[in-house]
């Protein structure tokens, strides 16, 4: 393996953290650059909607594991700086300012950006959540408010509401769709959620449209929904995220709510994409794109190992076949996931002690999810099933040993 090689990794998150290791832990012994926009050292991002909000993590907490491990592993990072385009033939990144950084492998890790409201304007008290800087400026307000207004019934949503309750601030969350989780999950799971949060004094305006964000002296003061406006000292807007792949317009990549790859993650010869930003065929799902910290990290390991194979490394290519895993904690409950739901003709619901339940999601007669709320073990015992291709009556019997069975719900009827 040349020692005289470039290999670029764009995006200091975790998928492209992760990747720069692994890029020298598969015998790359060229030179690693790293180039993140953000002017922080790496840092991980699940615990800013979390334990950052609540408190109980300060930001120089949050430190990815794997940052020190750059230096060792001869890692040159450069921070604050913007990719801004590419030119995969001349093998060529364009930076912010003018700059051109040449390469002979470069993987693509720069995640996904919050959406926006139609119309969205940059106004004190109006907060998204993506970055440290972000969470340090929500948190400081939070810490003084009354009244919290979430736009955006998402996982972002929902667990900003909880570390707000939690904080002791009466919280109001909106969304056009009607009930929590609509674009995730089915009514029946949306509705075990909204449980929960009633529960802890989460209110919810479901179904309805908003109309826009009031505004009082030059700062936000509410959500404006058709029947009037929902008070609020602060307003976090949580309606989702989009690839971050602007920059790549042009690049001659194929685009498509992501970085369009292969099995492999390979974009283009010697170019691959990890995390958020890549859409790849998966062996059991198809064509999929996955905003998961666990997929951000598998996939890291595979795009550096085939990408070191591309740069004269050794070895047998691998597949990104690893089954989905997601996880949230909202009001001490942590909800999991494993598969992936998406058309789903089945589902078979389960209960356990306490707040525990759980649902199978089946599709063409196979397990293809698992869904818990407080119920590690259950998910874990269905994510091993899902890669083994279980069989749906198969996986519905097994799961009754470990929980009563409420129903199944036919979801083509």
């Amino acid at each position: 393996m040349s020692a005289t090689a470039r290999a670029v990794v764009v995006g200091a998150a975790v998928a492209g953290v992760a990747a720069a290791v692994a890029l020298r832990d598969a015998g790359f012994a060229g030179e690693i650059v790293l180039v993140g926009e953000e002017v922080h050292e790496p840092y991980d991002r699940p615990p800013l909607s979390k334990q950052l909000l609540r408190g109980t993590s300060e930001p120089a907490d949050l430190r990815l594991p794997g940052a020190p491990q750059l230096r060792e592993r001869e890692v040159e990072l450069r921070l604050g700086v913007r990719a801004v385009g590419l030119d995969p033939e001349r093998r060529e990144l364009r930076l912010a300012g003018g700059d051109a950084l040449g390469f002979d492998g470069l993987i693509l890790a720069t995640g996904s950006v919050p959406k926006r409201l139609p119309g969205q304007v940059d106004l004190p008290g109006l907060h998204m959540l993506r970055t440290i800087d972000d969470a340090v400026a929500l948190r400081a307000e939070l810490l003084g408010a009354a009244r919290v207004g979430v736009v955006g019934a998402g996982f972002i949503g929902l667990e900003v509401a909880s570390e707000a309750r939690a904080l002791g601030a009466a919280v109001t969350v909106v969304d056009l769709a009607p009930h929590p989780l609509a674009r995730v999950f089915g009514p029946e799971v949306g509705a075990r959620v909204r449980r929960l949060h009633d529960a802890h004094g989460v209110e919810f305006r479901c179904g309805e449209p908003i109309e826009g964000l009031a505004v009082r002296d030059g700062r936000v003061a509410g959500i404006e929904l058709a029947d009037g406006v929902v008070d609020a000292d602060l307003v976090v807007v949580g309606i989702g995220t989009v690839p971050a792949v602007g920059w790549l317009e042009g690049s001659g990549l194929r685009l498509g709510d992501g970085v369009v790859c292969d099995a492999e993650l390979r974009a283009a010869p010697a170019v691959y994409a990890a995390g958020d930003v890549a859409r790849w065929d998966h062996p059991l799902f198809g064509s999929i794109r996955v905003e998961h910290w666990t997929t951000a990290g598998e996939h890291a390991r595979v795009a550096a190992h085939n990408l070191a194979l591309d740069l004269g490394g050794a070895g047998e290519p691998r597949r990104a076949d690893a089954v989905p895993y997601f996880w949230s904690d909202q009001h001490g409950v942590k909800l999991q996931l494993a598969g992936w739901i998406a058309g789903s003709d089945t589902i078979a619901e389960f209960e356990g002690e306490g707040v525990r339940s759980a649902t199978l999601f089946g599709r063409d007669g196979r397990l293809v999810g698992a869904l818990a709320l407080d119920w590690p073990a259950f998910v874990a015992r269905r994510r091993r099933a899902i890669g083994a291709s279980a069989g749906w009556e198969e996986a519905v019997e097994a799961a009754t040993t470990d929980a009563a069975k409420v129903g199944i719900t036919n979801l083509q009827t």
